[in-house]
């Protein structure tokens, strides 16, 4: 298949309401527990979505789109959510 930005918005739209499928209803020992340590749960999982959401993916590609150097990424820090 060959990327195509409409597609992958179309993915993207639909990804809130595929999570609030999954964990609507069910009860706090399915969201809130992991399997141990550097894993992560449900509620946690969605924590590092909405980080990365707001503080590399966007920039990542006004990065990309734009003219002006410099034009390098930040390192990302998987586990950052955790200190919001």
């Amino acid at each position: 298949m060959q990327f195509s930005i409409e597609r992958s918005c179309e993915i993207l739209a639909n990804t809130p309401r595929v999570l609030r499928a999954l964990l609507t209803g069910i009860g706090d020992e399915w969201v809130y527990n992991n399997e141990g340590a550097n894993t992560f749960s449900p509620f946690d999982v969605v924590g590092h979505l909405i980080h990365g959401e707001k503080t590399d993916w966007k920039v990542r590609a006004q990065i990309i789109l734009s003219e002006a150097p410099p034009n390098t990424f930040e390192a990302y820090d998987r586990f950052a959510q955790f200190e919001e």
